[in-house]
């Protein structure tokens, strides 16, 4: 069995889903082919001191947001998660001394939003695991490197966050993008492109722009849980473009 893939997506804002947007377009013709299930960590799901397994079967979907048009509350999306899924990714955590807590909840955006294009029969099994609050991004790379072996079982790893999210920084789609925005995503990028694991994990010191791109870093900690993930493997830029003038929509797959 080929090892399977791991992927980063940026999500972008909820709506996503309904406008044609370039990374719309990209999300609906990106297939997760030749893989048995998946394992997802969102920004949008954080638990307080260790790593949290969703254990519903049928998750319903969360609509983890307000103010947007009344069709996206509408969506639904026939979400599986089987015990033989959830009982791997338990187990590979454990082996690692990383067990984690079986809970029962429904899927945020941050996983329903890029899936149902990438996936909208839901054709693949998932389980969303959390992201523990308290965890260093040194603490997620080796969370990450903690699900490597489920990607020898036809498993793979897709993380949703963003590589730049500041929504007070948000403007209409035509606005110039922000120098900080544009020089954090080129130092990020050569980053991952180098392996240089001490940049990245300190990036908040050594990355220009990094506090403009994320005053907040909720939507870049699933980056380190995929590069923990995806071991030795360097990413392959598959899409780019941008939102709302400030939020990049960087897609990279690893192996």
């Amino acid at each position: 069995m080929a090892i399977a893939p791991v992927w980063f997506i940026s999500h972008g804002a909820p709506d996503l889903v309904l406008r044609d947007q370039p990374a719309t377009r990209f999300l609906k013709q990106l297939r997760l082919e030749g893989v048995r299930g998946l394992v997802v960590i969102s920004a949008h799901w954080f638990s307080r001191s260790e790593p949290q397994l969703n254990v519903e079967p049928n998750p319903a979907l969360m609509y983890d947001f307000y103010g947007f048009p009344d069709p996206l509350y509408q969506i639904r999306w026939p979400a599986r998660s089987p015990q033989w899924l959830q009982e791997a990714v338990s187990d590979q955590l454990l082996l690692a001394g990383l067990p984690a807590t079986p809970v029962k909840r429904e899927l945020d955006h941050g996983v329903w939003s890029p899936l149902s294009l990438m996936d909208p029969q839901s054709e693949l099994p998932l389980v969303q695991l959390s992201i523990p609050a308290g965890f260093t991004p040194a603490q997620l790379w080796q969370l990450g490197e903690a699900l490597q072996g489920l990607r020898a079982q036809g498993i793979a790893i897709v993380a949703s966050g963003a590589i730049t999210h500041n929504l007070r920084a948000l403007g209409p789609d035509d606005s110039p993008v922000p120098r900080w925005a544009s020089a954090f995503v080129h130092w990020l990028e050569q980053a991952m492109d180098e392996g240089d694991r001490a940049a990245l994990e300190d990036y908040r010191a050594r990355a220009p722009g990094a506090v403009e791109s994320h005053p907040h870093d909720d939507h870049l900690r699933p980056l380190f849980v995929a590069l923990g993930a995806a071991g030795d493997d360097r990413p392959t830029r598959l899409h780019q473009s941008w939102d709302y003038g400030s939020l990049y929509m960087g897609a990279y797959r690893f192996g």
